[in-house]
């Protein structure tokens, strides 16, 4: 299997799951901070675990705010903490950092597509 991202998962459990990964070079945008796709890809990971502990969940929208840059080589941690809804529907805070400084903030909602 061939390491796209290579997301590391650091945490799951019931409402929240924690991930990281490394930017790299690859990961970079025209203007040499890391893609915004790398980063959502980071925040969704955390977010698919997070749903998806208890049943099969669906992602229906995300958010997402970039609020300061990553560069090259900096280890970046996503983090998805449920914080409504109930069986079927489940709403989430998505955030990752930089060590504690705060790079991208969203919101997601995913439905249940089982029971």
């Amino acid at each position: 299997m061939m390491d796209i991202f290579g997301i590391e998962v650091l945490e799951v459990r019931e409402g929240f799951a924690k991930v990281r990964g490394k930017v790299r070079r690859e990961f970079l945008n025209v203007h040499g901070t890391a893609h915004g796709a790398f980063i959502f890809a980071l925040a969704d990971t955390a977010f698919g675990l997070a749903v998806n502990y208890d049943t099969s969940r669906l992602a229906i929208n995300v958010n997402m705010n970039f609020i300061k840059p990553a560069f090259e080589g900096d280890e970046l941690t996503a983090e998805a903490k449920i914080e409504g809804g109930g069986k079927r529907v489940k709403f989430c805070i998505l955030k990752v950092f930089k060590g504690e400084e705060l790079v991208a903030e969203g919101t997601a909602i995913a439905y249940a597509i089982k029971g």
